[in-house]
């Protein structure tokens, strides 16, 4: 998917890309064993100098947050340390 081009993302990308999201986080929900998702963060470091760059930034943070929205346990991990965001309950 070319939806970080400008002229894609006005053409329909970003509904393209919104559909896909929509899809892997309805799966998500209704995994029932145990699942690990790996992502960058990719929003704390150096701000992207195109917009394909920010674009791509900003929808990769909001699928994190929507998977983590969705997940027992969250947790960030900097200079190989696992920082709890969210335990599971109980």
């Amino acid at each position: 998917m070319d939806a970080w081009d400008d002229a894609a993302w006005r053409g329909g990308a970003q509904e393209r890309l919104a559909a896909r999201v929509e899809e892997l986080v309805a799966a998500w929900r209704s995994v029932r064993v145990p699942v690990i998702a790996v992502s960058n963060e990719v929003g704390s470091g150096v701000v992207p100098p195109t917009t394909a760059g920010r674009r791509f930034r900003d929808e990769l943070g909001r699928l994190n947050t929507r998977i983590a929205a969705e997940s027992e346990e969250v947790v960030l991990v900097v200079a190989g340390q696992v920082l709890p965001l969210r335990r599971p309950q109980g």
